[in-house]
Formats: structure tokens, C-alpha cells, sequence
């Protein structure tokens, strides 16, 4: 039976969530709310006038953000317990086969014990994989509960880090994304994981 396996990537769902809710859209420099921006005869959209456009590496930021962490190792030890639960389980069942496959073959039972055993084992093989089934989908929603958890954090922590810098826009930058090239000078990765590690330490210490 195939163990569960908790993959904690920074990539697939949580890599496409993050780019889709991380683009934040500040524009408190402008009268109306909305990007001032400059049209050309042809229609093409000029840069905003106003303000500066960041990024911040995705990658960097979620594998250092502590709350992030946090709750990764919480998941994974979960994850861990769930598994050493089943393989226990899956023993017993191995061991009642065994039992069976013993008494059928030395005839130490009647044949209408034996059809009870071998009904019993069926139904606890089918127990054993509709566990082995919850058990996923429980680690699954949990995961994504966490994903969104750290990517609601990281959203909040962004609108008051941009109080004071006016960006008018802050975008994600990851491999594949649609960000293909972006300045260094407008990387704010190291800024804000500093700014959300001190700001999640207040609440959380270290543990010691």
C-alpha cells in the first residue's frame, strides 16, 4: 500500500494562486483611485505617470517567510502521525492474512468460519483504503487551508508596507510566470521578508 507523501512545494497551485492574488493595486497617489496613465494616437498605454511598480521574488519570499514554515512543519508532522497510523493498521491487516491463509491451509477452521474470515478481510481491506483515501483528502484541504492562510498574511502585510512607499503596483515574479524580465533595483524581496518576519515574531517567538 502506497504511503501518503505530503509535497510541500512552492510551485503548481500555490505558485498560481500567489501570482493571481499577489498583484495588488495601489493607487491612492491619484484623485479618482485609478492608474493615471498617458494615451498615444494608436491606443497603446503608457506606463503610470505616478508612483513606482516593485516585485518581489515568490519563491524567496515563501520559503523564508517564517509563518509559512511554521505551518508547513505543522502540517508535515500531521502528515507523519496519519501515516504511521495507517501503516500500523495495514500490519494488522497483513498479519490477519496471514492468520487466514494459515488456518485455511491446515484446515484448522470449517469452511463456513473460513468464508466469514475471508468476508471480514474484504471488508477490512476496503476500511483500509477508504482511510487511506481520507487521509489524503483530509492532508489536501489542510494544505490548502495553509496556503491560503500565508497568502493572506502576505496580502495584509503588503497594504501597510506600501502606506508609506506609494507603489502603485507590486507584482510577483516566479519561473514561468508572466513577468519575463524585471530591473533588480525594483526587487523588494529582502525589504518585505524582514518586514513580515519581524511583524510575525511579535505574535509567534521563536521557540526555543
Amino acid at each position: 500500500m502506497k504511503k501518503l507523501d505530503l509535497i510541500l512545494a512552492f510551485e503548481g497551485v500555490l505558485l498560481v494562486a500567489v501570482i493571481v492574488l499577489f498583484v495588488l493595486f495601489f493607487t491612492r497617489n491619484t484623485p479618482s483611485g485609478q492608474v493615471e496613465t498617458e494615451l498615444v494616437p494608436d491606443g497603446e498605454v503608457h506606463a503610470p505617470v505616478n508612483g513606482e511598480i516593485v516585485y518581489v521574488k515568490i519563491d524567496s519570499l515563501m520559503q523564508n517567510y517564517q509563518m509559512y514554515k511554521d505551518l508547513a512543519e505543522e502540517l508535515r508532522e500531521k502528515s507523519q502521525k496519519l501515516d504511521a497510523e495507517l501503516s500500523n493498521k495495514q500490519k494488522k491487516f497483513q498479519q490477519d492474512v496471514t492468520d487466514f491463509q494459515n488456518k485455511a491451509q491446515k484446515g484448522l477452521e470449517t469452511r463456513a468460519k473460513l468464508a466469514e474470515m475471508e468476508q471480514q478481510l474484504a471488508t477490512d481491506q476496503q476500511n483500509l483504503l477508504q482511510l487511506r483515501d481520507n487521509y489524503a483528502m483530509q492532508l489536501q484541504e489542510e494544505e490548502q487551508v495553509m496556503n491560503r492562510k500565508s497568502l493572506q498574511s502576505i496580502m495584509d502585510y503588503l497594504v501597510e508596507y506600501n502606506k508609506d512607499k506609494g507603489y502603485q503596483y507590486i507584482f510577483g515574479s516566479s519561473f514561468g510566470s508572466n513577468v519575463l524580465y524585471s530591473a533588480s533595483s525594483l526587487d523588494i524581496t529582502t525589504s518585505v521578508i524582514d518586514g513580515i518576519n519581524a511583524q510575525y515574531r511579535i505574535t509567534h517567538p521563536e521557540k526555543k
